[in-house]
């Protein structure tokens, strides 16, 4: 099975894990904070702050892909690694200290989400064929000669 986890270095802190695990679906109290993406986050952090973990509960369907994206996407930038001066005063605010680098890959429902350096992308792993076969190959210069226009006739 894939890895659920994404890795954060350095570690998180034992106020920053409190923080971030506020946020999360299985959390007894959620925290709301304006921006975030929608009210239940499929990240838990680790108790040692090594990693985020993926709530496997949230996070099976293609469409779950967006919301653990958009996620990850709002955690690394208002908090673990903030990228604009407001988000950097928040954090700092609320006790976080930033700097931290989120690296690594998960799969949810057959598309991989990635972050690396604060980008995240997400990557479909299995495309669409339209005719059920994962590639058809096609004779160009027989599909030029069926499509060109009959030789004109010349008259004599």
């Amino acid at each position: 099975m894939p890895a659920r986890f994404v890795v954060i270095d350095p570690p998180l802190g034992e106020g920053e894990v409190r923080f971030l695990a506020a946020f999360a679906a299985d959390a007894a109290v959620r925290r709301v904070w304006p921006g975030q993406p929608r009210r239940c986050c499929p990240w838990r952090p680790s108790e040692d702050g090594r990693f985020l973990l993926l709530v496997d509960e949230l996070a099976d369907q293609p469409d779950d892909a967006d919301a653990v994206a958009s996620w990850l996407r709002f955690l690394s930038r208002e908090f673990l690694a903030p990228s604009t001066e407001t988000s950097l005063d928040a954090a700092l605010t609320a006790g976080l200290r930033g700097g931290h680098r989120v690296r690594g890959e998960v799969v949810v429902g057959g598309r991989r989400v990635t972050i690396d350096v604060g980008r995240v992308t997400i990557e479909d792993l299995e495309p669409a064929a339209a005719d059920g076969r994962d590639a058809v190959v096609v004779d160009l210069d027989t599909r030029r000669a069926q499509a060109a226009p009959p030789a004109a006739q010349t008259e004599r």
